[in-house]
């Protein structure tokens, strides 16, 4: 028969071990929450990755290397082999040429540093998801004219401020290299990678 002392000795052993089985708890539930109450860094999806360009100036290309296998960036450039009167975005050719283009900051054209007197021209006037051409150049044709926001790296066309040039949204094999349209679409909803371009150099001087 167990005496009331050593009744009294079990009682408490019970209790410190229920004492610490709770604390034990205790301390395992604040752990979660503060676990819990760790948040992830936001992103906002608008973070570039910067292309590595090799092409000589002038040269205008995308600030976001986007998927350019060689991060050789993204750059304007008339369709296929020679002259094209069509423009689209192009890999970053390393030897330049026909993706060597510059912007003439006193009447506002995109010229082609290939095709001398060439620039680009939203034919018939700015309208979203149209294409581009490239023509002989008329600085007073508002067709023809871009206002470059140094800040955001957006051209908007003269005539409709809520349309910017943009490069599309999924690429092609280009041969050796890649490419992708060139469109006006609405600045408000256009991804920046898509929309932000860098100048780089001016007119090439003649020979």
């Amino acid at each position: 028969m167990v005496g009331s002392k050593d009744f009294l000795i079990l009682q408490n052993k019970k209790m410190k071990n229920l004492c610490i089985l709770f604390t034990t708890l205790l301390i395992f539930s604040c752990n979660n929450d503060k676990n819990e109450d760790i948040e992830e860094p936001e992103t906002t999806g608008n973070e570039l990755n910067s292309p590595s360009v090799q092409t000589p100036e002038p040269v205008i290309y995308l600030a976001d290397n986007l998927d350019e296998q060689d991060n050789l960036g993204w750059c304007i450039d008339t369709q296929g082999n020679g002259f094209s009167d069509i423009v689209h975005a192009h890999s970053c050719k390393p030897t330049g040429g026909d993706v060597q283009f510059y912007y003439n900051e006193e009447t506002h054209q995109i010229f082609s540093a290939e095709y001398d007197g060439f620039c680009i021209e939203m034919t018939g006037g700015p309208i979203q998801g149209m294409t581009l051409n490239l023509v002989q150049s008329d600085a007073n044709s508002s067709n023809q004219k871009f206002n470059y926001n140094s800040e955001s790296g957006e051209f908007i066309p003269e005539g409709d401020d809520t349309l910017c040039l943009t490069v599309g949204a999924t690429s092609a094999s280009a041969g050796p290299y890649m490419s992708r349209t060139l469109s006006l679409e609405p600045i408000a909803t256009t991804d920046v990678r898509l929309k932000k371009w860098v100048i780089k150099g001016t007119a090439p001087n003649p020979d």
